[in-house]
């Protein structure tokens, strides 16, 4: 008695020959590749991500964990936030000890990853540490990462604080 491979077995109907004819296709596409397919590297993000120590006259934030607001034409365009570099593989030896932020800035646009009105190429990036009530206008925006070290010499006075009462009630 003669035994039949699935593949036989497919051709022999009508319907099984158009499901054998695309299998082949998908094997000979998989085994050869797609003609005019090759190994492509992704585009770059278009947004801007700034990152390094951020310290108010040489010491660290208080509180080190914190927000960061990225404003970029006087429009939120990110957010980000802070804590104390711990040493660990990967840790540059002088952040060890010190506050760092990473945050990450939209690009102007209307695709996944952008917001209109942000960021173009060269504009000024204000980022806002609202717990500590300072902001640097430091780095212009660009496409791609960016160590940007920050040591910020005046507090804005911008903190959020809740109202002071006096000992009769009032404000």
């Amino acid at each position: 008695m003669m035994t039949s491979s699935p593949l036989q077995t497919l051709k022999s109907t009508k319907g099984g020959r158009r499901v054998a004819a695309a299998l082949l296709v998908c094997l000979s596409v998989v085994a050869g590749g797609a003609p005019g397919a090759s190994a492509q590297t992704p585009p770059a993000p278009s947004f801007y991500w700034p990152y390094g120590i951020v310290q108010i006259a040489g010491t660290n934030l208080t509180p080190p964990a914190q927000p960061v607001i990225a404003f970029v034409n006087g429009k939120a365009c990110g957010s980000g936030a802070t804590t104390v570099a711990a040493a660990a593989e990967g840790t540059p030896a002088g952040d060890v000890g010190k506050t760092v932020y990473v945050i990450d800035v939209l690009a102007d646009g209307a695709a996944t990853g952008e917001r209109p009105g942000c960021g173009r190429a060269g504009d000024p990036v204000t980022l806002y540490f609202p717990q500590s009530g300072v902001a640097a206008q430091q780095p212009l925006f660009k496409q791609g990462g960016q160590r940007v070290d920050l040591d910020i010499t005046v507090q804005t006075g911008f903190r959020a604080a809740l109202p002071a009462l006096a000992a009769d009630g009032s404000y």
